[in-house]
């Protein structure tokens, strides 16, 4: 028996190709776009987490986590009382990582202290990162002498843990001019003996009066301090990077581990000149709040989450960093 059997013509198959392609461009932009929808929540959670965290530290200490004593410093559990880490070290126990907290203790033989804040500096901590960006270590910025040996490191350092997210510090400049270098280069002190001299002879640096925040060097303030009220003021955000430097610490807002002290890495300002921007390859804007999403994303310190549009008004945006200025 004969079978009629009809072959495609050239043209049937360039169409039916190109129908395919036409499905696929549709097809793989949706998904991307789910998937960046996803990664934009977990962000959004992860810094729900940490808002949680910083405001149940606030409750037991009653202060905010102070920004530690300057980048030169990276925590210990032992010095509680007048914490030389960051405030994302001073959190960790509320985020149940007490077990990361207790590592590499000030008072303890210097390679039992080396072995352990090595250890802690290159944990992954992945609640800190903001998963369209990275995940993981980073290469520590050789060409940044003191992010490779912090104070009681003496192995320099080649892998570190790193934040995404910032503490706001308020609508002050966070500003080479217009604050003498501090605190981009504010080291802090060579050692405990020398932070109880810079106490008895006043010589820690004080914020300026425009740095309307919640943390700062040494310093941080009380829920009560928060006049405008807990809800109408940043408590932390995503901060701005370089995107073309997300990995290898090439970003001078950016070189430094999470635990650092005091410094641009962990701390941004709403002021006009450190605008709200979304990652850009090749501009540096160390002072800025910023994100890799279509929005950025804060908690405010009542611990709600808010996507802001990189279009908000420039002086809502500004009073948005200050907790008293009766806005």
């Amino acid at each position: 028996m004969r079978t009629n059997r009809r072959a495609f013509s050239l043209l049937e198959l360039i169409i039916s190709i190109s129908l395919v392609g036409l499905l696929l461009s549709l097809f793989v932009p949706a998904v991307q776009a789910v998937r960046e929808s996803a990664r934009a929540i977990h962000c959004m959670n992860n810094m729900r987490q940490i808002a949680t965290a910083m405001s149940n530290f606030e409750s037991t200490k009653r202060r905010y986590p102070s920004g530690g004593w300057g980048y030169g410093w990276v925590g210990f559990p032992d010095m509680d009382s007048d914490q030389p880490g960051s405030w994302g070290y001073a959190i960790l126990p509320y985020l149940e990582q007490n077990s990361l907290f207790e590592i590499g203790r000030y008072h303890s033989a210097a390679s039992v202290r080396d072995t352990g804040l090595r250890a802690r500096i290159s944990s992954n901590v992945p609640i800190f990162n903001c998963p369209s960006r990275r995940s993981g270590v980073f290469a520590v910025n050789n060409a940044c002498i003191p992010c490779l040996r912090p104070v009681g490191v003496v192995t320099a350092l080649k892998m570190v843990a790193r934040s995404d997210y910032a503490v706001n510090i308020g609508s002050g400049t966070v500003d080479r001019e217009t604050i003498n270098f501090w605190p981009l280069d504010f080291y802090g002190p060579s050692d405990d003996r020398e932070g109880v001299l810079f106490s008895i002879q006043n010589r820690w640096p004080a914020p300026p009066p425009d740095w309307s925040g919640i943390s700062y060097l040494r310093r941080s303030i009380k829920s009560a301090e928060i006049i405008d009220g807990l809800s109408n003021t940043i408590l932390t955000g995503e901060k701005y990077l370089n995107s073309l430097h997300y990995k290898d610490g090439l970003d001078w807002g950016d070189s430094e581990s999470l635990f650092s002290g005091f410094n641009n890495d962990n701390h941004r300002s709403t002021n006009s000149r450190w605008p709200l921007l979304n990652d850009t390859p090749g501009l540096s804007s160390i002072g800025s709040f910023g994100s890799p999403h279509t929005s950025c994303t804060f908690a405010l310190c009542d611990c709600s989450v808010r996507s802001i549009s990189f279009e908000i008004d420039t002086t809502v945006y500004h009073s948005l960093g200050s907790r008293s200025d009766n806005k």
